[in-house]
């Protein structure tokens, strides 16, 4: 009787070893033809089988002749007892960087009121008329005020990009006179200032901006921002 028992199991296990071996090459053959499909679905519509597996890569944001943001910002701050330093801000895009006669400047391009493709020298640092130097200007990121750094022309260069929109906060001032006991506080507006007063500007800088009169102009920027205004 036991070896009646054991010639049954021995001949049964030979019959689940050959149903297991054929369900593995059924199952392979399976395998190999859905691999087989999903390679040509891959070849076809170029696009990978598997993204999850694939890095996503995102795309560098290609550059436009037309502004994201304005050029001219509406948006604008005074300072002084009697609010006679303005601050302004124009937004145009930064082409290239250049120094002459010991002063450091932004070259810049926008669209004036006329639609013309104007470039303007922005002054970051260097000599003024005043005769004071500004060794560094600074960079604002962004997000919560005092959120930056100062920076000498050297630096700033590697923190900007060719072809970005920069906005430059500039400095103007009503009328043909100041308050000097402001620059104790604001140590460089009167150096700015006298950019200004080297050009006979003074509260003329936005006008001869939008219309376009750039010719040995000069931009006396007092802050320089990645942050942009949309109005």
């Amino acid at each position: 009787m036991l070896h009646f028992l054991q010639k049954i199991m021995k001949s049964n296990g030979q019959v689940y070893l050959k149903f297991l071996a054929f369900f593995v090459v059924i199952l392979l053959v399976v395998v190999t033809v859905l691999l087989v499909l999903v390679r040509k679905h891959q070849i076809s519509s170029g696009t990978p089988a598997f993204p999850y597996l694939t890095p996503v890569v995102t795309p560098m944001p290609t550059l436009s002749d037309t502004p994201e943001f304005p050029y001219f910002s509406s948006d604008y701050s005074t300072v002084g007892k009697n609010n006679e330093w303005i601050l302004k801000n124009f937004q145009p895009k930064l082409i290239g960087f250049e120094s002459e006669n010991n002063s450091n400047y932004l070259i810049t391009e926008y669209v004036d009121s006329g639609n013309r493709k104007k470039q303007v020298k922005i002054f970051v640092t260097g000599q003024t008329p005043s005769g004071k130097d500004i060794d560094k200007l600074f960079l604002f990121f962004g997000g919560k005020p005092g959120n930056g750094e100062w920076l000498t022309f050297e630096q700033l260069k590697g923190r900007l990009t060719k072809g970005r929109q920069v906005r430059i906060e500039y400095l103007s001032f009503s009328g043909q006179t100041y308050d000097r006991t402001t620059c104790q506080k604001f140590l460089n507006f009167c150096a700015l200032a006298s950019i200004l007063e080297d050009q006979n500007l003074e509260g003329k800088l936005e006008d001869r901006l939008k219309s376009g009169e750039t010719d040995n102009l000069v931009v006396s920027a007092n802050i320089i921002s990645r942050q942009l205004y949309e109005k």
